[in-house]
């Protein structure tokens, strides 16, 4: 059974009684994110994600020109933990995706930089981090697992893109809302 993301987003980051998710831990004892053991967890992940890579002393030599996924001709894949984390993060700011590209990547920054996932931390474009790149996302997406199985959250894995469409939805005030994050940007 295929459960809806934006179901699981719901349920693991703020709903109402009743449902899965929603005390502060389940009927087993196991902490529910919503009683911040979740949020703890990922952030203590990527700090670990983030070590790890930096020991391989990457280079980005795109400066997020990648985020751009159809002229660079790829995709970005997520796991249902690592979009609950994000959607927790950033439900304040919603962007939806335009042109194939990733919202919050705004000019040439990531302004999603703390909730981004696995595969933004870990993937660059210079030719010697090719080599540690595969072996590294694959131990760190077996982690993921772990953490998805321990807070009891179905396992689902899909392209980034298409995940953010179903977790935020059609966004309240589309490209006009979407500009007012820009660097320098004044708001309403």
């Amino acid at each position: 059974m295929s459960i809806p993301l934006t179901q699981l987003v719901t349920q693991k980051t703020g709903a109402p009684p009743g449902m899965v998710g929603s005390t502060p831990a389940s009927a087993d004892g196991t902490p529910s994110p919503g009683a911040g053991g979740f949020a703890r967890a990922m952030r203590d992940f990527y700090a670990e994600v983030d070590a790890a890579v930096a020991a391989h002393a990457p280079v980005c030599v795109n400066r997020g020109q990648c985020c751009r996924f159809d002229t660079f001709g790829h995709r970005l894949y997520v796991t249902a933990v690592e979009m609950m984390y994000f959607a927790k993060g950033l439900a304040d700011r919603p962007l939806a995706p335009t042109d194939g590209a990733c919202p919050y990547q705004i000019e040439g920054r990531c302004t999603a930089r703390d909730h981004r996932p696995l595969g933004c931390r870990v993937f660059f474009c210079e030719e010697r981090s090719q080599a540690w790149q595969g072996p590294e996302y694959e131990r760190f997406l077996a982690r993921l697992k772990e953490i998805g199985e321990a807070f009891t959250i179905p396992y689902r894995y899909g392209e980034w893109l298409a995940a953010l469409d179903e977790a935020f939805g059609p966004v309240e005030g589309g490209a006009d809302a979407q500009a007012s994050l820009r660097p320098g940007a004044r708001g309403p």
